[in-house]
């Protein structure tokens, strides 16, 4: 291992799989990938429609560990051919496909009465169909052994939302969509569970990530981002402010989480330390759901006051 030390979160030395959704500037993908590089991932594959930000992931992840291999692929996560087409040559370069991250997602608020059909299908194509594909076709890739893996197996974690706990978080499309997860994530688990592979989701809420920005450029069919992080921060913060983060109180549950604070979870129980986790969505939200109506009925929460050690 090369270059500064990083903290694991959870050990994936040695294997090998793929993130979608990791081709933005700043994001919950982008961050996967590098915390699997840091946790020993021999091999990740950045799966995008946009290779916009690859080029600057893998000098960041060559910084961490010079010897992972880190490379790109374009995927439209709801073909199956693509998918098929990306797993049989990973399992074939490495003699093993060990983990699949469906990260990809969409996210352009509508109304109700302003929601296309064409809209609603994308939601749908990209974070339920792709879901599926990811499961059914990852799994199988899992279940190949070689001189490098002597034992089938695997784990797939899944990207959820807090939409599919929360009916004010999204749009119905995206509510939608990321509800179903839950359902493939229990019975996938159960599926696959003479296979040696796990099941999981995580649901975050409120996230630092540039879906809001670019997936507006991709209902217009563009995918040559070539933003910055900073460019794209500044550009999304129509939604933070929109969204009353900017004037609520500053309570726990109100704040934004850092992408990698998610993909530290996500790796985690991709790992084997998380070998009893399976067929669960963590909400990962910062207590949003739980808070419900906030100070509507309690009133202002006061801070706890320190322990009086006299």
């Amino acid at each position: 291992m090369n270059g500064t030390a990083h903290r694991s979160v959870g050990s994936m030395e040695g294997k090998v799989g793929l993130v979608t959704g990791a081709g933005s500037p700043m994001g919950i993908g982008r961050s996967l990938v590098i915390k699997l590089v840091e946790s020993g991932a021999a091999a990740v594959y950045a799966c995008d429609l946009n290779m916009g930000s690859i080029a600057s992931l893998q000098e960041e992840c060559k910084v961490i560990r010079s010897d992972s291999v880190v490379e790109g692929r374009v995927l439209d996560v709801s073909s199956e051919q693509q998918t098929l087409a990306v797993l049989k040559d990973i399992t074939r370069r490495h003699g093993r496909f060990d983990f699949y991250f469906a990260n990809a997602g969409f996210a352009n608020y509508r109304n109700l009465h302003d929601t296309e059909v064409a809209h609603y299908d994308r939601q749908i194509n990209v974070m339920q169909r792709g879901v599926f594909l990811a499961i059914k076709f990852g799994s199988q890739a899992m279940m190949v052994t070689s001189q490098e893996k002597a034992q089938p197996g695997g784990a797939i974690v899944v990207t959820g939302s807090c939409a599919g706990f929360l009916g004010s978080y999204s749009d119905l499309p995206y509510a939608v969509a990321k509800t179903a997860l839950h359902g493939m994530v229990s019975s996938a688990s159960f599926q696959l569970s003479a296979s040696n592979i796990r099941v999981n989701g995580v649901a975050p809420g409120f996230t630092k990530t540039s879906i809001i920005v670019l997936s507006q450029d991709a209902e217009k069919g563009q995918y040559t981002n070539t933003l910055s992080r900073e460019e794209v921060d500044t550009k999304r913060q129509w939604f933070v402010e929109r969204a009353g983060l900017l004037k609520a109180p500053q309570y726990c549950y109100n704040r934004q989480a850092d992408a990698a604070e998610i993909a530290n979870i996500q790796v985690f129980l991709a790992s084997d330390e998380a070998a009893s986790i399976n067929g669960q969505m963590i909400l990962a939200d910062s207590g949003k759901t739980a808070a419900a109506m906030g100070e509507a009925c309690s009133g202002p929460i006061p801070p706890i006051q320190a322990l009086d050690l006299s």
